[in-house]
């Protein structure tokens, strides 16, 4: 890996678009995470990107793109709880953190080596607002400190959308939003879910083109859910059901 400062030009002109100064402790903080994300991904996949360009696009920039809905979501919430499920390099889960200290954000992901990772730009950031959890969803979802107890989930590239919302609904508590940065084209995905939702509580609020796609250079689709009741008790199901047997597929075999 070179040892010339990482470009962030991308970065400073998301955080401009939404009015947020680029203070060098922002991009301290960036430059640092870019670093420790190229060097660990080195020894583990934690990311299938391998230039920084595209990591600043994809990732970085993605992920800032949600900051409208963030604030939606932790309007006159004090402290604001938001949990990032699946979320493997940090994504959107650090980079949030980085510009919103004021959240309590915990990362949540199965895979043991991405946690440490995380506990290392934990730990080196000095994100005191941020916990790294080795756990599955579906496990974490049933314990009382962890249900219902969130006001924003997220969770990017983690499955099918109906996969998603039941592993992400069980968090949030009644009002409670969950983003899901999607592809384009994702009409019949859409549709699957709807029996997973109804069943769940869930409420689409809005499916509407990820902000800022000139910066990240690819257009993407943002789905945002509302958790309008709250989630029955059985859900999520145990460990890998809800990706081997999406809700909607339970629905029409039964």
């Amino acid at each position: 890996m070179s040892d010339e400062p990482l470009d962030l030009d991308l970065v400073q002109q998301a955080l401009a678009r939404w009015g947020e100064p680029f203070t060098p402790e922002r991009e301290h903080a960036f430059r640092q995470y870019g670093q420790l994300l190229l060097q660990w991904n080195e020894r583990i996949n934690l990311t299938g990107l391998a230039e920084w360009s595209a990591i600043q696009r994809r990732l970085l920039v993605e992920s800032l793109a949600l900051l409208p809905w963030v604030d939606r979501a932790c309007e006159r919430k004090t402290p604001c709880r938001m949990i990032d499920v699946g979320t493997g390099a940090g994504i959107p889960g650090i980079p949030i953190a980085v510009v919103r200290p004021s959240l309590a954000i915990t990362l949540l992901d199965a895979t043991a080596k991405k946690i440490r990772f995380l506990e290392t730009v934990v730990r080196e950031l000095r994100l005191s607002n941020v916990v790294a959890i080795h756990e599955r969803a579906e496990v974490l979802a049933h314990q009382p400190a962890h249900r219902g107890r969130y006001h924003l989930a997220t969770a990017r590239a983690l499955a099918h959308l109906a996969t998603a919302v039941e592993l992400t609904l069980p968090f949030l508590a009644r009002g409670g939003l969950a983003l899901f940065p999607k592809g384009s084209g994702i009409e019949q995905e859409l549709a699957e879910s709807q029996p997973a939702l109804a069943l769940l509580g869930g409420e689409l609020l809005a499916v509407e083109p990820l902000p800022l796609a000139d910066l990240v250079g690819t257009t993407s689709t943002l789905v945002v859910v509302r958790a309008a009741r709250p989630c029955p008790a059985p859900y999520p199901r145990r460990p890998g059901i809800p990706a081997k047997r999406p809700l909607g597929e339970v629905s029409r075999k039964e």
